[in-house]
């Protein structure tokens, strides 16, 4: 790619979205972050919701600016967000109803409701997927319960990149990746399961056309392209609109056993793999097997993540304390090994509110020492975190019979250097991590894929291991997680 090109990625996570755009030439790529703005959500008494138009606002505003720093043409553009939320709508393409947030509790207790018309084994086997009261599944299982039922009303179900790529081009597409997390698609055929869709009862009309990573779904609307001043021939994709999937594809590796940690609000741990891994073992350790480009699925698992932190620090804040995510990292390098885990599993830390409450009210519950200062409340979230990620590697390797050699981490969370340390140790082995901005370089990658700038995945990942720092861990104090291994799985026997 001697000529530079241009694309623009949306990247939306659970807490703030950013418009970046790419330039790419001589087998680098640079990011420049035009537009950061809140992934606006409204919380009432009916519940808890995404803000839907308000963060379409900010996309039209994200392109504005675009335009004005980089000039009227480019070569892409694409969203991707988190997976199972949806935006129902009719036939003239009006929004029915507030898109529901996936922490809204009307899903509590629904998949146990779900398993009695379709035991959880059959789901599974059909589907492949992590069973989590918030998958796309259930969140339907519980709108069609509702007086209203807006299933009967909508035109179309579209997850929340499909709409948002929906507005920007007037195509209604489901892409393949964010589709896979719905626990209604087939991921041999890569087609919805219209035998689960039928058994469940729910209209079979208002599931999109499935399309691959990369596909194009048409150009940029007149009508914003007018607005914004950009050229109306640029190409809209589908990029991998799952941020999980998009993370995957800026993964720098090339050979070896490797796995990957996509690192945020939550923490994604898998494995490339050619085709779908179901089974008894990969049921039993939850792990759920999502789309991924060039024909690929992605054998991993959902861990909280950061979210905890996320909590605690609002929590602080609430209460006068301010800290930066930097701070508190320091607080607890400074408190050093804690000694005292939590089961991150445990529903209660799903939950938004009252989180250092949570932690120690566990410690307290399983009869473990609990101090009230911030360093040892970190430091519980971060020691939790490594085992979950030693223990879920080891799952892999179980399920697969594959001894992973490394592991790559990419995403904001590598910017906490005590966890990717904490997880070299714990796992045993070396951790690349980097780059952070794994999930928008991934989402741009597809696309340039997708317009013949870069020929294909293997070649994108050379292009990421060329332009973007990659840190290396090794480990320091593994003999801490081997000696502590046993008593970590007693205190989570213990709930």
């Amino acid at each position: 790619m001697p000529t530079e090109k241009k694309i623009i990625g949306f990247d939306l996570g659970a807490e703030s979205g950013r418009c970046v755009v790419a330039t790419l030439k001589n087998h680098k790529i640079e990011l420049n972050e035009v537009h950061r703005f809140p992934t606006h959500n409204i919380k009432n008494h009916n519940g808890f919701y995404w803000d839907i138009l308000a963060i379409y606002a900010e996309l039209i505003e994200g392109l504005s600016k675009a335009q004005k720093s980089f000039g009227p043409d480019f070569n892409g553009i694409s969203v991707d967000t988190w997976g199972v939320d949806y935006v129902l709508i009719d036939k003239e393409d009006r929004i029915l109803g507030n898109p529901y947030h996936y922490r809204d509790d009307r899903t509590d207790g629904i998949m146990e409701e779900a398993f009695t018309i379709l035991p959880k084994e059959k789901i599974y086997n059909k589907v492949g997927i992590q069973f989590a009261q918030f998958n796309t599944l259930f969140q339907l299982l519980a709108e069609k319960k509702r007086k209203t039922n807006l299933l009967n009303t909508a035109d179309k179900v579209l997850l929340m990149p499909d709409f948002l790529n929906f507005m920007l081009s007037g195509v209604k597409k489901a892409e393949f990746s964010i589709a896979s997390t719905t626990s209604l698609v087939d991921p041999f055929t890569r087609n919805w399961s219209w035998e689960l869709i039928e058994l469940f009862g729910f209209p079979k009309t208002i599931f999109p056309e499935i399309v691959e990573p990369g596909t194009k779904l048409g150009t940029l609307l007149p009508s914003i392209a007018k607005e914004t001043r950009l050229n109306s021939d640029i190409p809209v994709f589908a990029s991998a609109g799952h941020d999980t999937a998009s993370a995957v594809v800026s993964v720098p590796a090339s050979e070896g056993k490797w796995a990957f940690l996509s690192s945020g609000t939550w923490s994604l741990m898998g494995v490339e793999l050619g085709k779908p891994l179901l089974g008894t073992q990969s049921m039993k350790y939850n792990f759920t097997n999502e789309g991924g480009v060039e024909g690929s699925t992605r054998f991993l698992k959902n861990i909280i993540g950061l979210w905890p932190i996320q909590e605690c620090r609002r929590y602080w804040f609430e209460k006068g304390e301010e800290y930066s995510y930097t701070e508190l990292t320091e607080l607890a390098k400074k408190e050093g090994f804690v000694n005292a885990w939590v089961d991150l599993d445990d529903p209660r830390f799903l939950k938004a509110g009252e989180m250092p409450e949570k932690i120690l009210s566990y410690l307290t519950e399983t009869g473990q020492k609990a101090k009230t200062n911030v360093g040892f409340i970190i430091g519980i979230v971060l020691e939790s975190l490594a085992f979950s990620y030693r223990k879920t590697l080891k799952e892999i390797e179980e399920v697969t019979g594959n001894k992973i050699e490394k592991l790559h981490a990419v995403g904001g969370g590598i910017q906490n250097e005590l966890l990717s340390q904490y997880t070299a140790d714990a796992i045993g082995s070396i951790v690349y991590a980097g780059p952070i901005e794994g999930t928008i370089i991934g989402n741009i990658g597809v696309q340039a894929i997708a317009a013949g700038i870069v020929p294909g995945l293997e070649m994108w990942r050379n292009v990421v291991a060329n332009s973007f720092e990659i840190k290396k861990y090794t480990p320091l104090q593994a003999d801490y997680f081997n000696e502590n291994e046993k008593k970590y799985f007693r205190v989570l026997r213990k709930k």
